[in-house]
């Protein structure tokens, strides 16, 4: 008879959980832990893969809501929020995926009840009552195919239960931001060993953590990045027979928030020019104070999601092995507004009417799993289909034109003044244009353009284990990956009269190199007294991305196909009961694919509109694979009756080339550096259970990742090769991280419970491109939870804080938009404290 769900044992990774104890409980030990990862159960010191388990009563005593809040806990991994929800990327070991660009995909999968999602961003929202959260380290291509170059998050939820139970519980927040959440969940059977369900909600609130001057609007809303979210999970168990069991879930999300803005981390020249436009827009140089959380923002930062899915398990076992099979469909809505330039001038801005992107997702997988002889064998295949659609538009605001006038010359009219004199010159029949029609409010790609992209992937794996001996065993897998993917884009046409004039004069393509173009230049400099340096600089911001006509004329519609094997050789050897000792050998993949944007620059060549308009050159929107070689030596020790673990790895992976995407303060461009680049270092992780002091756990771990790209010669592109030999962005070389928990009894039927954990990260540059303005220095963040409650944990009460010491620090650092010199920031939380009652039977 089964009493819970089959996904909860053959996903991803999973262990058995090891609870908070109360008194009347056995004395806790490290070997009765198990994984699945490998998809199949083993003791957690027995299977060759660095994989660390988090269980519940730790996730929740350490305030883990959503995988952000995951990585002050876990070594090695670093989550990271940017301009909104969707824009999350998670990385393990120094390596991940900026996710800005729905066309990239992740290097950390993450797998949700067996179900893997195709994007980081579509996974980050509360998880609900999580059973435990695993990670594990390094490739995981053999098992869970592509975009797992980096490694895996496993989320297991709590399951059907076929004794009735209820849970509940109430938060409230204070501190940085006030607010509460409250949720609930019911589980029992439905047909006595035959059928259960699990019921769970949740809603919550939350007061934004950033203050907005909202200046002449049109935004009134004096907040930003607060939260506003309802999640529902149903749940259904059936026992279909002695030997079959199906589980079938749903799940649906809504969130309704404003996000995300960045104060100034440094203002450069041109804070002068939109304090002129609007006082107090920017700060001025010297002035700037990220940290007082108050941002300047005219225009709505308005965020709504919609998420939701199906998916289901069945698995039956015959006499001689085990099949499982799993399916899913799910679909992600998010619209989002935007204030483009971050200042309180209106000089650009997303309307949410006109942005916003759709992701669907379907998953299938069937595997078999027995044991022949010495041999463990696994076969099976997977399929994934995928839809998404992207609609985006940025349109100018009624200071744009002025301003870039007086960035460009000091003068607010210099466009039209140089537009007229162009046009004048050079078009018959040109109409002057007057201020402010250069730009008309409300311009640039004004009805949005839009994009698709349509992929499917289809693997065969295989993963097996021999016993070589009684000590000894050799681990082999192979997985064939066959990925293609066809994309198309509709532009719009620009709609901006001043670049309109540039392009009728210098072509479409708006090439300044070509002969012609250069004697136009020396010709109109001469009559304009205005160097042609600054001509060329000055028709480049007029004629911004969002800006030009060009693009609605370029046939985006791309195909790509791609087949590419990745494998793992392992040696595991046990030396004796507390020892195991293992190598290993893994070739990982991620998929190519495209740039789903208007960009001028295609890694560090710049797009040559005029062969792409002649069509000899496509657009260059095509980016290559990403494809790791990795090494891992591990040594897992037991000791002291098995109350301690204590592990050690050491790993180096060789990316042969590596995806990177970059924003350079006018656009993003994304980059395959075939260069390649390395990841190599060691961690350790510790988990305890004091024999002498019962009640007592304690769990942490260091990581040293030293990853870098490697040195390449100069390509004449400044943004890429400030790259060359450096570390990753938002890579830490140290990472460390600990949790103390102590449960003591103090009568009545009464307990107490302490905890406190925190994490530190050395430097790190927060930016892609590396610029020394986005450095963040080493910092740590510390949570704290005292509680008091029923030894039987009927009911509890906890007073909390999260950043403790509300360490100030900087999540991602990046150029402001269209303000060269200048610099903005996405900001960690600051310190919030609450109070939670529990409830259960």
């Amino acid at each position: 008879m089964k009493l819970f769900s089959r996904a909860a044992l053959m996903a991803a990774v999973s262990a058995a959980a090891f609870t908070t104890p109360t008194f009347a409980q056995e004395r806790q030990t490290v070997d009765v832990i198990t994984v699945t990862a490998q998809k199949r159960e083993q003791g957690i010191q027995d299977v060759p893969v660095a994989v660390t388990a988090y269980t519940a009563e730790l996730l929740q005593n350490s305030g883990v809501r959503d995988i952000r809040d995951l990585a002050v806990i876990a070594p090695g991994l670093n989550v990271t929020s940017t301009s909104s929800e969707y824009s999350t990327t998670a990385r393990i070991r120094g390596v991940g995926t900026v996710g800005d660009n729905p066309g990239l995909e992740s290097s950390v999968g993450i797998v949700i009840d067996g179900v893997p999602r195709a994007r980081n961003g579509v996974s980050f929202g509360d998880l609900g009552e999580i059973q435990r959260i695993e990670v594990l380290r390094g490739p995981q291509g053999t098992l869970f195919g592509a975009n797992t170059s980096a490694g895996i998050i496993n989320i297991v939820t709590q399951g059907p239960e076929f004794e009735f139970g209820a849970n509940v519980e109430a938060t409230y927040l204070s501190g940085g931001a006030d607010g509460f959440r409250v949720a609930g969940s019911v589980t029992g059977p439905l047909a006595e060993d035959q059928a259960a369900f699990r019921l769970y909600a949740a809603r919550g609130e939350r007061d934004g953590f950033q203050s907005v001057q909202t200046f002449a609007g049109p935004r009134t809303i004096n907040e930003d990045n607060n939260q506003d979210f309802f999640t529902v999970r149903g749940q259904l168990l059936f026992n279909i027979g002695d030997r079959g069991e199906l589980t079938i879930q749903g799940d649906y999300t809504t969130r309704d928030e404003n996000c995300c803005g960045a104060p100034s981390l440094v203002s450069g020249p041109t804070a002068g020019a939109i304090n002129f436009l609007q006082a107090g827009g920017r700060p001025l140089p010297g002035s700037e104070d990220p940290f007082s959380r108050v941002i300047q923002s005219n225009r709505d930062t308005t965020q709504d999601i919609e998420d939701g899915g199906f998916q289901f398990e069945y698995s039956y076992e015959f006499d001689n092995f085990e099949l499982t099979a799993i399916g899913s469909t799910r679909q992600y809505e998010i619209t989002t507004g935007q204030d483009t330039d971050f200042t309180g001038a209106d000089i650009v801005y997303r309307d949410p009417s006109l942005n916003s992107f759709e992701f669907g997702n379907s998953t299938f997988e069937l595997r078999a799993q027995g044991e022949r002889g010495n041999l463990d064998w696994m076969v099976g295949g997977f399929f994934s289909r995928e839809d998404l659609v992207r609609r985006d538009a940025i349109q100018y605001g009624s200071d744009f034109e002025a301003y870039l006038g007086l960035i460009g010359g000091g003068n607010p009219v210099l466009v039209t003044t140089l537009a007229n004199g162009l046009g004048g010159a050079f078009i018959p029949g040109f109409v002057p244009l007057a201020p402010g029609q250069g730009f008309p409010a409300g311009s640039a790609n004004s009805g949005g353009d839009r994009y698709e992209q349509d992929g499917q992937t289809f693997g065969l794996f295989t993963h097996n284990t021999f016993a070589v001996g009684e000590n000894t065993d050799v681990t082999f897998g192979l997985r064939w990956n066959s990925t293609e993917k066809d994309a198309t884009a509709q532009f719009s046409p620009g709609n901006a009269p001043a670049c309109d004039v540039w392009e009728a004069v210098f072509g479409e393509a708006l090439d300044f190199s070509t002969p012609t173009n250069q004697a136009i230049l020396a010709g109109f400099s001469a009559a304009s007294n205005t160097p042609v340096a600054s001509l060329v600089q000055f028709g480049t911001f007029t004629c911004l991305p969002s800006a030009r006509d060009v693009y609605s004329n370029i046939n985006f519609n791309q195909s790509l196909s791609e087949d590419e094997i990745t494998g793992l050789f392992s040696v595991s050897h046990r030396f004796n009961d507390d020892f195991m000792m293992y190598g290993t050998y893994s070739r990982g993949y991620k998929a190519g694919g495209f740039n789903l944007d208007r960009f001028t620059q295609a890694g560090s060549t710049a797009v040559n509109f005029t062969n792409v308009l002649a069509g000899t050159s496509p657009y260059p929107a095509q980016f290559d694979p990403e494809i790791v070689n990795s090494f891992e030596i591990g040594f897992k020790t037991e000791a002291f009756n098995d109350s301690l673990m204590a592990n050690l790895y050491l790993f180096h992976s060789d990316f042969e080339s590596f995806q990177l995407n970059t924003f350079n303060g006018l656009a993003f461009f994304v980059t395959s550096l075939n260069q390649g680049a390395v990841t190599q270092g060691a961690e350790l992780e510790l988990l305890w259970f004091p024999e002498n002091v019962p009640g007592l756990t304690l769990q942490g771990g260091v990581t040293y990742a030293d990853a870098s790209y490697n040195s390449f010669a100069a390509t004449g592109t400044p943004d890429v090769d400030r790259l060359s030999g450096q570390n990753f962005s938002l890579a830490p070389e140290w990472y460390t991280s600990g949790a103390i928990s102590y449960v003591q009894p103090f009568g009545d039927g009464l307990q107490w419970l302490a905890h406190f954990n925190g994490r530190y990260l050395t430097e790190q540059n927060t930016g892609s491109d590396l610029d020394p303005e986005k450095v963040q220095e080493g910092y740590a963040v510390y949570n704290a939870r005292f509680g008091i409650g029923a030894e039987d944990e009927s009911w509890s009460v906890e007073l909390f804080a999260n950043n403790l010491f509300d360490e100030e620090y900087i999540q991602v650092g990046f150029d402001g938009p269209f303000q060269p010199g200048s610099f903005n920031a996405f900001l960690g939380q600051p310190r919030v404290w609450g109070l939670t009652l529990r409830a259960r039977r």
